[in-house]
This record gives structure tokens, C-alpha cells and sequence, in this order.
């Protein structure tokens, strides 16, 4: 499991509020606060929108909490450019290398 849970903990405790004022708040039951905040469970749907808006986040932030961005691709992108240039001037070198060979 994510830190989801730790995230709706953290700014619902810069925002001032209780788990209770939370649940309150959000209509939902405390206990279900308390789990997602222990990360015995994960807030979804509905659940999640409602902890969202009260406490005036984004959905797509706080799934993303967390999350570490995966740079290999760049490398593969870079690589991929470099032979892409590469490998045509090969091509050329060997078919005049064939050519010179037939030739001789």
C-alpha cells in the first residue's frame, strides 16, 4: 500500500482539523478515517472525492503521493537517438566497403 493514507494525515492536520471533524465533514464514519490514516485501507471512489474536497485537495495529487518518476526511459530515448544516427552512416560505410570489395 501507498502513503495515501499519511498524505489526508498530514494536510488534514495542517488544515487544523480532527480525525472527527474529518469524518464530519466528509459524511463518512470515523473509523474509516482512522483505517485509511493507518493504511489498513485504501480510500476509493467516492470515499476518496469526499476526503478530497473537504480537504481541498486534488485527486490526481494524492494518488500520486509518493510516487517516485521512473528517468531510464530518457536514457533509452537518448540511446535510441544516438544509434539512430549512428547506425545509418554505418549502413553507408559498409555498402561502400561491399561496393570496394566487389569492385576488387
Amino acid at each position: 500500500m501507498n502513503n495515501i493514507g499519511q498524505k489526508i494525515k498530514d494536510v488534514r492536520k495542517k488544515k487544523g482539523l480532527s480525525q472527527e471533524e474529518l469524518a464530519e465533514l466528509a459524511k463518512i464514519n470515523l473509523r474509516t478515517i482512522q483505517r485509511i490514516e493507518n493504511n489498513e485501507n485504501e480510500p476509493r471512489g467516492k470515499t476518496l472525492n469526499l476526503i478530497c474536497q473537504v480537504l481541498d485537495l486534488n485527486t490526481e495529487d494524492i494518488l500520486d503521493y509518493g510516487m517516485q518518476t521512473d528517468k531510464n526511459y530518457l536514457i533509452s530515448i537518448h540511446l535510441s537517438v544516438l544509434l539512430g544516427l549512428f547506425i545509418p552512416t554505418r549502413k553507408y560505410y559498409f555498402s561502400i566497403y561491399v561496393m570496394g570489395y566487389k569492385k576488387g
